[in-house]
């Protein structure tokens, strides 16, 4: 269940900041304004890449780089590959490269809020072991 809530979180991470980025940009006039289409794109892209993501974790990787560079490669083949279908964004070099960026700059948003999660669990769980470790000592 652990693993599963981790994907919710993640994914709902990556579509609000996402979508912060496209307001953005949009109201800078770098992107078109932000409609319900781009909206339901931008979630079809979010859930694309956490699928990916979970995909890539069923291997037996246990190199931690190659398992973020291997979820960056699912981040941009998502974005790409949604982008390309949907016709989010034109395809030419500029565009792609600002496209790409800001999906890795919500990825590495992702990876830090859910590495800031992780040690407030363990901080949590360190609490109660040594409240448990205490008690038993003064039995």
């Amino acid at each position: 269940m652990y693993r599963f809530k981790h994907y919710i979180s993640a994914g709902c991470i990556a579509f609000t900041f996402s979508s912060i980025f496209y307001l953005l940009f949009s109201l800078l006039h770098i992107f078109p304004p932000m409609d319900a289409k781009i909206v339901v794109n931008m979630l079809l892209i979010s859930i694309g890449i956490i699928y990916l993501v979970f995909l890539t974790h069923l291997f037996p990787i246990r190199n931690p780089l190659l398992l973020r560079l291997l979820e960056l490669f699912d981040v941009v083949i998502v974005i790409l590959g949604v982008g390309l279908v949907f016709n989010m964004f034109p395809f030419n070099w500029s565009t792609i490269s600002f496209v790409v960026a800001i999906g890795l700059l919500t990825y590495i948003i992702v990876i830090s809020f859910t590495f800031m999660g992780n040690q407030s669990s363990a901080v949590q769980i360190n609490a109660v072991i040594s409240r448990e470790k205490r008690s038993d000592s003064n039995e």
